[in-house]
């Protein structure tokens, strides 16, 4: 019973325990810093090599993380940036919005100015211009000018 009060009173002090009420999730923990401790006894046993158990836990995430790291990769989906710094600054030009199969001719798209309602009463305009570098539907009149003059259009 002694190596299993000391491996406890070891475990006690860096133990990666959670508060959950998942049994299962308790169990997990236990083990991992139960393998953790075997792994330190047992690197101190082969290379005689005298650190703290801190330490070696440092080194053992250290290494893990170096070997089994893979960079993330830029998001490839979902919504784009909410506001493009360069629709204030670069030369843009209206062009028509590019056909559909489902609406041909008539494809149309909701001007992004009108929507927000940030400068005057908010309304659903369909309009079939588009900025082409900013990839965002405009009506041609005021909302062109403005998207692209104004930091709060």
């Amino acid at each position: 019973m002694g190596a299993v009060d000391k491996a406890d009173m070891i475990n006690s002090f860096v133990e990666c325990t959670r508060k959950t009420t998942k049994w299962y999730k308790k169990i997990f923990f236990q083990l991992i810093d139960t393998a953790v401790l075997n792994g330190s006894i047992v690197h101190r046993q082969l290379t005689g090599k005298v650190i703290t158990y801190q330490k070696y836990r440092e080194n053992l995430m250290r290494e893990l993380l170096e070997e089994h790291h893979t960079p993330r990769r830029p998001s490839t989906g979902g919504r784009p940036a909410l506001d493009n710094p360069l629709r204030l600054t670069a030369r843009h030009f209206p062009c028509k919005v590019p056909q559909t199969a489902a609406q041909g001719s008539r494809t149309r798209r909701h001007c992004k100015v009108c929507l927000s309602g940030a400068r005057r009463r908010k309304q659903r305009k369909m309009t079939k211009y588009m900025c082409l570098a900013c990839d965002t539907p405009l009506c041609i009149s005021p909302c062109f000018e403005e998207y692209h003059m104004l930091k709060h259009y």
